[in-house]
């Protein structure tokens, strides 16, 4: 058997995009892979139906489609050179593909960049991010593209802004940019706008007959967490005022049999976090009618995806939705009554759900597999592999099958799993890691981890646990609010006793630490609060929650909710759980990784920690990666994350010895 070698991930492959036809007879879905030497990920199209799968397209850095019919595809690409300038210019290019003749022809070409996200009628719905200047493309008959991209390009070297946030993590600066719905007219090929050119406006979901959508429109200058819900018809072109309150964080609208549900938090009772209640639409309001008590989506954590699908479909009068429980993924059932039923209890991560041929499909994560689409069971909560896209990709090689442990205390249980490597128990002394996941209302599960699947073939237990703050256990379970290294981090350091009592052979003098996000939070909490690591590596992490407060994009809500604190109101309470109060008592050698287009967690965060670090004369290292963000690790451009791998391996072989 072979090892797992640290690059093995560059020929992993992923699947997402998951769409079916009206009449659920054809599945279409893009498959990611690494281009190394161009260092970026491009994409491929295929389509399923029912028997064989049929790959229709390279889409190069592109993997925008919809079905515009039963039998047709609207796909946007670069098909030839041409493409590739229009597409440079600003402009979108869709051609048509139809599935019967397979064969391709120009659709439609758009003066500006766009998604067509709906085909209604002989309407196109289209959502773009667009600059006010922008429409004048469609507006103006003697609009000039290319003086209007060299203005543009001119006042690249400036932001001149009036709100908050103006930058967003993975999308850099977003002053001047608005969120807007265009619709196409085909017959006559024009473009008209249906809102007005400054709104922000979000899609939740259309109506069960299509003739309309549900939106919220925001339109402060600073970003608010609750929003009113409108519906536009689509037919009559009118805006409708749902709900006007403004105190709710909402999440889903689907209508089942008539009634407008809607998943919404008040964030009363804890905060951002908080799981939402059901809400049903009612003599003009809405009226909560039960609280869920899961989580929606999926939070389970794992750094071999890439893109996504969604997680939801409504069949009939039934709503189908996945929520995280626990460590896996699960699927669940709402009928028009508000009746909750589990009908798929997934071994693994559920990354994309949708209905097909009379059979739920997902792309899953199972059994230390990586991702492949597969046809669910849901009578024997069986499933059946229907491709095989990563099936070498570690044929042969070593992988670690994780070992449950969890242990009990004061009523509450602490999950976690250890990946032991190979002939361990042949072994007189291992190494051993601990990683700690991102959110913190995440979680981490039984699936493939590459850079943990890594380690353990390199000699090192590695371990890991979803602690309180974690996710898939309720409200209760993930408020760790104005408690950050306290309850968080007793569990932790409970979890690596246990884990040093039960697996006897792991050198209590070499065990690592390392984390990214929350995980780089817990990690320079760690560091500065014990000595027992024998180094660590600290990712896009915070240190400082005063700064932080006015440099993350989501600092001046995140902080307020996270702490319980303010930086001019109660400083104290911002700096009891900064990291950066305690850095004088930091002994363990430390790494820092951090990408400086990192919004989410900004670079200057593990500055200030390094630079106290460096001056106090502990060993230390910083790995500074430009033009990538707060996703390095899962999807930072290929060659960026073989170097973040490297440098976290070499630091922690480094201090093995």
């Amino acid at each position: 058997m072979n090892q797992i070698e640290l690059k093995d991930f560059l020929k992993f492959k992923s699947i997402s995009n998951l769409k079916t036809n009206q009449e659920k007879t054809y599945l279409a879905y893009t498959v990611s892979k690494m281009d190394v030497e161009k260092n970026q990920y491009t994409f491929e199209l295929f389509v399923y139906d029912g028997k064989n799968t049929k790959k229709i397209a390279n889409l190069g850095t592109r993997n925008q489609f919809v079905f515009e019919n039963e039998t047709q595809l609207l796909i946007s690409f670069e098909k030839n050179k041409k493409d590739e300038k229009k597409f440079k210019d600003g402009k979108t290019v869709y051609y048509r593909y139809d599935i019967l003749n397979q064969s391709f022809e120009l659709a439609y070409e758009f003066c500006l960049r766009t998604s067509i996200i709906k085909v209604y009628e002989e309407v196109l719905i289209l959502s773009s991010q667009l600059r006010i200047g922008d429409h004048g493309c469609y507006e103006d008959k003697d609009f000039d593209q290319k003086k209007y991209q060299e203005t543009l390009k001119k006042e690249q070297n400036f932001v001149l802004t009036e709100k908050l946030p103006f930058f967003f993590n993975g999308r850099g600066f977003t002053e001047g940019l608005y969120s807007q719905v265009l619709s196409y007219d085909i017959k006559n090929k024009t473009l008209r706008n249906l809102f007005q050119k400054d709104d922000q406006i979000s899609i939740l979901g259309f109506s069960a007959d299509d003739d309309s959508f549900y939106f919220t429109n925001e339109k402060s200058d600073i970003t608010s967490l609750t929003e009113k819900l409108y519906q536009y018809d689509l037919k009559t072109s009118t805006t409708k005022t749902i709900y006007d309150q403004n105190d709710l964080s909402i999440s889903r609208v689907i209508e089942l049999e008539g009634k407008l549900v809607v998943f919404a938090s008040d964030m009363m009772d804890h905060g951002l976090n908080q799981n939402p209640n059901i809400y049903v639409y009612e003599n003009q309001t809405l009226v909560k009618k039960r609280h869920f008590r899961q989580s929606l989506g999926n939070s389970i954590g794992s750094d071999v995806r890439y893109g996504g699908s969604k997680l939801d479909v409504v069949i009939g009068n039934q709503y189908y939705f996945v929520v995280t429980i626990d460590d896996h993924s699960e699927i669940y059932q709402l009928d028009s009554s508000m009746n909750l039923n589990v009908i798929y209890k997934a071994k693994g991560s559920i990354d994309g759900l949708t209905y097909f041929m009379d059979k739920f499909y997902m792309v899953g994560l199972c059994k230390q597999r990586l991702q492949e689409l597969y046809e669910l069971d849901t009578i024997s909560n069986k499933y059946i592999q229907k491709t095989r896209y990563n099936q070498s990709s570690l044929r042969g090689k070593y992988i670690a099958k994780p070992q449950l442990l969890s242990f009990k205390k004061n009523g509450i249980t602490i999950k976690g799993y250890v990946l032991l490597p190979r002939d361990y128990d042949k072994k007189e002394k291992v190494k051993a890691i601990l990683d700690i996941h991102g959110g913190p209302k995440t979680v981490y599960g039984s699936v493939y981890y590459h850079e943990m699947q890594y380690w353990a073939n390199l000699g090192y237990v590695v371990f890991f646990c979803n602690p309180r703050g974690s996710d898939g256990k309720g409200d209760e379970f993930s408020d760790i609010f104005g408690k950050y290294g306290t309850i968080d981090y007793e569990d932790i350091m409970n979890f690596t006793d246990k884990v040093l009592k039960k697996y006897t052979k792991i050198d209590p003098n070499h065990v690592f630490v390392t984390g990214g996000s929350y995980g780089g939070f817990m990690t320079n909490w760690i560091v500065s609060h014990t000595d027992r690591f024998k180094a660590a590596a600290t990712q896009r992490s915070i240190s400082n929650w005063i700064s932080f407060y006015g440099t993350s994009d989501i600092g001046f809500y995140f902080v307020k909710d996270q702490t319980k604190g303010h930086p001019t109101l109660s400083t104290d309470k911002l700096w009891e759980q900064s990291p950066i109060k305690y850095a004088d008592q930091v002994k363990t050698p430390l790494l820092f990784i951090h990408s400086d287009e990192d919004y989410r967690c900004p670079i200057e965060q593990a500055l200030q920690f390094y630079t106290i670090l460096k001056e106090n004369g502990i060993d230390t290292r910083f790995a500074w990666f430009k033009g990538e963000n707060h996703d390095l690790s899962r999807s930072g451009r290929p060659q960026s994350r073989v170097k973040r791998l490297e440098e976290i391996t070499n630091w922690f072989e480094k201090y093995s010895q």
